[in-house]
């Protein structure tokens, strides 16, 4: 079995995107200023991000038989991504997303059909798999085998990388966070296990159940990271926004990369936000998802002069 740098484990969905003059009233109609299609999914989309980073990495996940499922594969595969441990379940519907974004302010409506093919089942001879890369990336999906997962790496030393706020149930992530490395979460999660509704009261909270790094995506405020040493917020880049669809899933496969460098945490953070930033800059989870050098330019036009 080949190693890789990441493994993740988790949700892949096709998305249909379409960019609208507003987000349509009850029984309002409008004409879209474009339409696309694109694949989706939290891990899937931080998976391509590592990808288009330069960085080896394998997918298992759950999907159906039918056209959708032919769809996501292929995207998948066309980016460089193992999928050797993809689930096909016969006769089951594969996840879709309808994104409507609203386009004076890039932010969007996403109404989520999971499909039918349940939860990720974690077979004999998978962990081995999901145990071989130096991090296994969680976006909560599938919880008690996500958890399994999680518990079998952390004993082999690997680090793991939960993605807290994509849609499992509060109860579900906080089993998790307690064996996660390093904890990506959204604002509204942060907030939601906080006892007074701050983001860094919440930040504490998770911190104090077991991760070593807690990291709050903020959207355009930025992001703020906490460890039991440090805390500091990093500002969004500016950007002229077309669509935030993904911009945490990037901020998540591109703080990966920062990790695997060895980057100090500011650079890292920063790094995260840049190739959020970019991928705003086009309309879809997937397609705007941009490449090293396309980053790097961007922080150096910003006065961040890096390498790679």
């Amino acid at each position: 079995m080949s190693a890789r740098d990441v493994i993740g484990f988790g949700f892949a969905a096709l998305d249909t995107i379409g960019l609208t003059p507003h987000l349509p009233e009850l029984d309002e109609g409008v004409l879209l200023e474009d339409l696309t299609r694109q694949g989706g999914g939290p891990v899937a989309q931080a998976l391509v991000t590592l990808a288009r980073l330069g960085v080896s990495v394998g997918y298992v996940g759950r999907i159906g038989d039918d056209e959708v499922g032919t769809e996501i594969r292929t995207g998948l595969t066309a980016e460089g991504i193992d999928i050797s441990f993809l689930q096909i379940e016969p006769g089951a519907r594969s996840p879709q997303s309808m994104i409507l974004v609203d386009q004076p302010t890039g932010k969007r409506s996403i109404c989520a059909f999971r499909g039918t093919a349940g939860d990720i089942d974690v077979a004999a001879g998978m962990l081995d798999y999901l145990c071989s890369g130096r991090f296994l990336h969680l976006d909560g999906h599938s919880p008690a085998a996500a958890l399994a997962a999680a518990e079998a790496a952390s004993r082999r030393g690997v680090r793991i990388c939960l993605d807290a706020g994509a849609g499992a149930s509060l109860d579900h992530l906080l089993a998790l966070v307690q064996a996660t490395t390093v904890l990506i979460a959204a604002e509204h999660f942060a907030m939601n296990v906080a006892s007074d509704g701050a983001y860094e009261t919440g930040a504490a909270r998770l911190l104090r159940m077991g991760p070593e790094i807690v990291v709050v995506t903020r959207g355009e405020q930025g992001s703020y990271t906490l460890t039991g040493d440090t805390a500091f917020a990093t500002a969004a880049f500016p950007v002229s926004v077309v669509d935030t669809t993904g911009a945490g899933d990037v901020f998540h496969g591109a703080y990966l990369f920062g990790q695997l460098q060895g980057w100090d945490l500011v650079r890292t953070a920063e790094f995260a936000g840049a190739t959020a930033a970019l991928k705003c800059t086009r309309l879809g989870g997937r397609a705007a998802i941009p490449r090293l050098p396309e980053v790097l330019n961007f922080l150096a036009e910003h006065g961040r002069q890096w390498s790679g």
